[in-house]
């Protein structure tokens, strides 16, 4: 047995014995260091773990400082409000007309004011005899606010905010509906009222609601949901309950059950009410943190409950995690450092091995990283310096590639674009003019609007309204020559007319119909231009009614045509399948004594 294992480690190359060996030494004076520690520095761990959960009881009462503060500013803002006062001022001579319309000002008035806390559910202004800006997501009615005991705690505050929780609403307002309901969302608000003495000044003239005018109590609603999402699920320890109650120890908010809203607080936790820090005590068998924090106004009382045993479990679990990850950290290092011992010939072989994988792929960025010293830098470098002459030739042949096509596509356009003597047909033009020869001038104008288009625009795409344009006069022409033996028809949707086509591949195709279609004609040619869209496609017809042939006659009479090295039908299939490629398409249709129809697909571009 020990002999094999001897032969085993034998067998190991040098950069596995290093990285074993680095292990072991790692490994086993840390599994030492973390058992040391957990038995030396427990209750220091504990302690830590009792502080950063009292923490975050003062960082939530922060945040719910800030959002008390926030309703209570707004209320404070609406005090000094012109428009306000003026309705108050004079609330006595009001009809139930007048109430009504000030309701519906008041109501946008208050959720504009509003908008800017989300955590309001609902606020109104309550007066002897309306309720202003009530939305109606609350059951209010005048008797029930009055029945509340509500309307005495604003009294009470002396037109300063005061804040109400861990009441039942339906049981306050004595509504029988509310009563019977199990539950419902806004059972247990938190409430701010606060007598509204409206006030404004303007330059030197001051005016304030009198004590014999009527001075309205603002209701400020928040759901008990609003308050529980600031500190639920911020503290993570199994079975912890958090809470807050209100200076009298009744309970406000609750994310358990066994500690009910309205329920008066255990006198164990009660006693540390108006403190912060954190303690110890015992529920019902069972020891427990409690971490706590009161707020200054309103004096609630926020606390926290983490079962000792669920904390010193949790806690030691992350403080060996943490030790793991240390551990973890140690080993790669180790692994790092074996790995920088055992520089031998096969670190460079495998990278050269890796590069030649990647050279395969077609990946020349010649990234190899280069051994200090020795023959495999000389080979690492030459190996870099060939991936960079191959990339160099790929890239050189490609743009020698698109050279050749431009200039095949150039030389294709130029056959098609003869240099005519524009100014030449334009004396002609004037001299038919003067003789009364009206259709030769006609021919004239025709071709010089053709000629006119071919030196325009060299481009290589034009417009698909352009190329009508000049096909409709090559038909005339050619019309004309024929001795008017055909009539044409072009019919090209207007949503078609602004797509960008390869310049003069229309009017081969056509010349191409009219002298082998129209052959032997007399009289009675039809010929036919149309097209539409088809998915991401352009759909050209080219239709006669001419002598036509049957299919396969005419499908070899197109390959030859294709291939005659000449212009005309040549010309465009070759300059389209330079464009296109694989994505332009022609296909023939003909019947015998009954005409031709060739179709032909470009993709569809703007």
């Amino acid at each position: 047995m020990l002999k094999k294992a001897r032969d085993m480690i034998q067998s190991w190359s040098f950069r596995k014995k290093i990285g074993v060996i680095l292990v072991l030494f790692t490994f086993i004076p840390s599994i030492l260091m973390q058992q040391l520690m957990m038995h030396f520095y427990e209750d220091h761990i504990i302690e830590k773990a009792s502080r950063n959960i009292y923490s975050v009881v003062r960082a939530n009462n922060n945040v719910l400082r800030m959002m008390l503060n926030q309703i209570e500013d707004i209320s404070q803002l609406m005090l000094n409000n012109e428009y306000y006062y003026e309705v108050f001022s004079d609330f006595d001579s009001l009809s139930t007309s007048d109430l009504m319309r000030y309701d519906r000002r008041l109501e946008t008035e208050l959720a504009r004011q509003f908008s800017t806390s989300k955590d309001v559910y609902e606020a109104y202004l309550f007066t002897s005899k309306w309720i202003f800006g009530d939305s109606g997501m609350l059951s209010t009615t005048l008797d029930g606010i009055e029945r509340s005991g509500l309307l005495e705690k604003a009294e009470m505050g002396g037109g300063l905010p005061c804040w109400t929780a861990g009441y039942d609403y339906g049981k306050a307002v004595q509504s029988d509906y509310l009563i019977g309901k199990e539950d419902y969302s806004y059972r247990y608000p938190i409430t701010m009222v606060r007598k509204m003495t409206f006030q404004y000044s303007f330059k030197s003239d001051y005016r304030r609601l009198s004590e014999k005018d009527e001075n309205p109590v603002l209701f400020v609603y928040i759901l008990e949901d609003s308050i529980r999402k600031v500190y639920e699920k911020s503290v993570e320890y199994k079975d912890s309950i958090y809470g807050i109650s209100d200076e009298n120890g009744i309970v406000i908010s609750s994310d358990n059950e066994s500690f009910a809203i309205s329920q008066k607080l255990p006198e164990d936790i009660w006693k540390y009410y108006g403190k912060d820090g954190f303690s110890t005590c015992v529920l019902g068998n069972r020891e427990y943190l409690v971490c706590y924090d009161t707020l200054e106004y309103p004096q609630w009382f926020s606390w926290v409950l983490v079962p000792m045993d669920t904390l010193i479990r949790d806690t030691l679990m992350q403080a060996r995690l943490i030790q793991l990850v240390m551990l973890a950290i140690l080993l790669v290092l180790s692994a790092v450092v074996a790995s920088l011992l055992s520089k031998t010939i096969s670190r460079p072989v495998g990278k050269l091995t890796e590069a030649a994988r990647r050279v395969a792929t077609g990946n020349f960025s010649a990234d190899t990283p280069v051994p200090e010293g020795g023959d495999f830098r000389l080979l690492t470098e030459s190996f870099n310096h060939m991936e960079l002459e191959i990339n160099r030739l790929i890239h050189e042949n490609y743009e020698i590639s698109l050279r050749e096509k431009e200039t095949q596509l150039m030389a294709l356009a130029m056959q098609i674009n003869p240099h005519f003597l524009y100014n030449t047909l334009n004396t002609i033009n004037m001299l038919a003019i003067q003789n009364d020869d009206e259709e030769t001038s006609d021919l004239i104008v025709s071709l010089s609007e053709m000629l006119q288009y071919t030196f325009k625009n060299r481009s290589e795409k034009i417009l698909l309204s352009d190329e009508i344009v000049w096909t409709s006069n090559y038909i005339f022409i050619m019309a004309k020559r024929f001795g008017n033996i055909f009539t044409a028809d072009i019919q090209i949707p207007s949503d078609l007319m602004q797509c960008r086509v390869p310049k003069f591949f229309l009017q081969p195709l056509v010349e191409n119909a009219i002298i082998h279609g129209f052959e032997g004609k007399s009289e009675g040619g039809l010929l036919l231009v149309t097209a539409c869209q088809e998915e991401e496609d352009i759909h050209f017809r080219i239709s006669d009614n001419g002598k036509g042939t049957d299919a396969e006659a005419m499908k070899q009479h197109i390959a030859e045509a294709a291939n005659d090295g000449g212009i005309g039908i040549s010309n465009v299939h070759r300059r389209l399948v330079l464009i296109y490629g694989e994505r332009y398409r022609v296909d023939v249709e003909s019947e015998e004594g009954r005409g031709t129809c060739l179709h032909l697909y470009i993709p569809f571009e703007l």
